[in-house]
């Protein structure tokens, strides 16, 4: 299976302490459509993801993360660097299931990041058969390369 992610430019997150919350996004910038999301730290022009999710509405998932204590204080306590959002939108083709292709893409970013020793909070990472993920937009190329592939 092919599966082809369109990512947008990432995004800083900022102090959430306002909204009484540990970071926060502007989720106006965060598009509705299925995809993954990445939660990472950046320094200079590298990229470390600590948080790979998916969702069949990428923004709705973002905000609720935001109420995820464990996963913000995770981000929180990682190494230095400015905190981010990365997040691909998926661009399916005839008779390809969103919720298995989103699936796919966040195990496969998964075990892409472990395998780099990104400091994952979510090291998940099930058998799955070949598969083959085409990324394009505008995500820092070597942060998440162009094409990646999965193996049984």
């Amino acid at each position: 299976m092919k599966i082809l992610v369109e990512w947008g430019r990432p995004l800083r997150l900022k102090d959430g302490s306002r909204q009484n919350l540990i970071y926060v996004v502007d989720l106006d910038k965060v598009p509705n459509g299925a995809g993954a999301y990445v939660f990472g730290r950046r320094w200079g022009k590298s990229i470390e993801a600590l948080y790979v999710g998916k969702a069949t509405n990428i923004r709705g998932r973002v905000k609720g993360q935001f109420n995820n204590l464990r996963l913000m204080r995770h981000l929180e306590r990682a190494k230095t660097g400015k905190r981010v959002l990365l997040f691909g939108r998926v661009i399916t083709k005839p008779g390809q299931k969103m919720d298995k292709v989103i699936t796919l893409l966040e195990r496969a970013l998964i075990r892409y990041f472990l395998s780099e020793g990104h400091d994952l909070v979510n090291k998940q990472g099930a058998r799955i058969r070949k598969h083959e993920v085409n990324s394009d937009g505008n995500q820092p190329k070597k942060f998440i390369p162009r094409l990646m592939f999965l193996e049984r």
